[in-house]
């Protein structure tokens, strides 16, 4: 197939480099959307949209995107349609809604939802590397004997088997690209205007698409909002930053209530020891007792439960590990697979450039994790931007600070106390973003939409009305 052209605006063509704008590519066919009852779930429809590999060049290969349709469950007051971008990177916004409860039974009824799953992610191409790879990887932390070449080296396999199994899809997973695919499903839908729900990873290709495409965007609201403007350093201190705040809520909630199985217990010192053990490799996994647990998976054990969060299973989780004898020596030591898995590294090394001179900086740059989270070490995005480091592709989409004008209001949601996207991030990108309001949800966990009647109807009454709150607006902790 090939397609015509998805013209973005002369402001964006100016302001973004011609690599990641391609507006001049040619056309003579427009996508199309034939719809079916899922296999999965017969209530929603399903489809996809055929979209070009790489966007520079729309009259190429293609693959195919796949989508889901909630239809308004009051056709004769819907206002629109509303394309949800999951997070991640990895999450599959067709799951979102086959699954149901990610909206509210009111944005339900006014829009026709739809929900995707991103280039590289389940059912739409899915990116895949080596099994053996993505389950072992290197040493990433220096104190411990980790060597940057060796991660390098590492990087450079993943990215050879991931291109193996994948193909030249590896090469264009960018949050550009995302966007890109958008507009081909607006287009495909016949539809003047989309409205945009995105989560997390998300919120980066819903930013991409109002720099592209602001005339085609009714409204834009980001839960969970990405900081692209940072740089690797940036990005690191303030994920560590983020990781220690929230495990400081939990600290002080098994402080003062009686219910935390480790009340009375200083669990700052629980973790140290059980980092210490980890850096031994003396932890196995929870999940997995054949696999060893090192001192990354035991940051991102910790931090996941914080992302609801689930303090109560948090307290469990280090008893558990606590009460575990010592694991035996070389447990599930890395070896080759020829089953294809995901790994969803890949994707952050297309948008975001971590520079790490040596391992002298490396280690630095690791000093500066451990005065940014004292508790946790580094948080676990120290592991993917150190290997984001070491990969032979460039990222597609460098970081930058947002490039819009002449789209709707947009509006964030964000956790105070959020533990994957610090509520720095999206004070900076409100300020950084015109016609751009942050609502602050005073309480704890990743993702904001669902948290109380609060942030819902704000949220509903923003993409139903076009109704901003006012700066500066709070919804309470529940």
């Amino acid at each position: 197939m090939v397609f015509r052209t998805i013209c973005c605006t002369a402001l964006a063509a100016a302001l973004i480099p011609a690599a990641l704008v391609g507006c001049t590519s040619a056309s003579s066919r427009t996508p199309t959307l034939d719809w079916q009852p899922c296999q999965e779930n017969a209530e929603f429809d399903c489809a996809t949209v055929a979209v070009p590999i790489d966007w520079a060049d729309a009259d190429g290969a293609t693959i195919a995107i796949a989508v889901v349709r909630d239809k308004a469950d009051d056709p004769g007051r819907k206002v629109g349609t509303l394309v949800s971008l999951p997070g991640g990177p990895g999450g599959s916004g067709v799951d979102d809604i086959l699954t149901g409860g990610r909206f509210s039974s009111e944005l339900r009824a006014r829009f026709d939802i739809i929900g995707l799953d991103p280039r590289g992610v389940k059912r739409s191409h899915p990116l895949r590397c080596d099994a053996g790879l993505v389950a072992h990887r290197p040493n990433m932390v220096p104190e411990l004997g980790g060597r940057i070449d060796e991660v390098r080296s590492y990087a450079r396999d993943l990215a050879a088997s991931c291109r193996e199994h994948t193909g030249p899809l590896v090469d264009h997973l960018d949050a550009v690209s995302v966007a890109r695919d958008v507009e081909a499903l607006r287009v495909a839908l016949g539809v003047d205007q989309v409205s945009l729900y995105s989560r997390s990873y998300g919120t980066m290709a819903a930013q991409a698409y109002a720099e592209l495409f602001p005339r085609r965007l009714r409204a834009s609201l980001l839960d969970s909002v990405d900081d692209h403007s940072l740089d690797g350093r940036g990005f690191f201190a303030s994920e560590a930053r983020a990781g220690q705040d929230a495990f400081d809520e939990y600290a002080a909630w098994c402080q003062r209530d009686q219910t935390c199985a480790l009340h009375g217990t200083d669990v700052h010192r629980v973790y140290g020891e059980l980092f210490a053990r980890a850096g031994r490799g003396e932890l196995r996994d929870l999940a997995k007792p054949d696999r060893a647990l090192g001192p990354m998976d035991l940051s991102a054990t910790v931090t996941q439960r914080l992302y609801r969060p689930d303090w109560a299973g948090l307290t469990t989780d280090l008893q558990a590990l606590t009460a575990q004898p010592p694991a035996p020596p070389q447990l599930a030591a890395a070896q080759r697979s020829g089953v294809p898995t995901a790994a969803p590294e890949a994707i952050v090394c297309a948008d975001w450039k971590f520079d790490i001179a040596d391992q002298n900086d490396w280690t630095q740059q690791w000093h500066e994790q451990n005065t940014n989270a004292p508790t946790l070490r580094a948080h676990f995005a120290w592991a993917a931007g150190t290997l984001c480091s070491g990969w032979p592709t460039p990222p597609q989409n460098l970081p930058h600070r947002p490039r819009t004008e002449g789209t709707a209001p947009i509006l964030i949601l964000n956790s105070r106390h959020d533990p994957a996207t610090p509520l720095e991030w999206a004070t900076q990108v409100a300020a950084q973003t015109p016609d751009t309001t942050l609502l602050t949800y005073d309480g704890w966990g990743h993702a904001t939409y669902s948290r109380t009647p609060c942030t819902t109807s704000a949220a509903d009454r923003y993409l139903i009305d076009l109704t901003v709150p006012a700066p500066s607006t709070h919804c309470p902790a529940a």
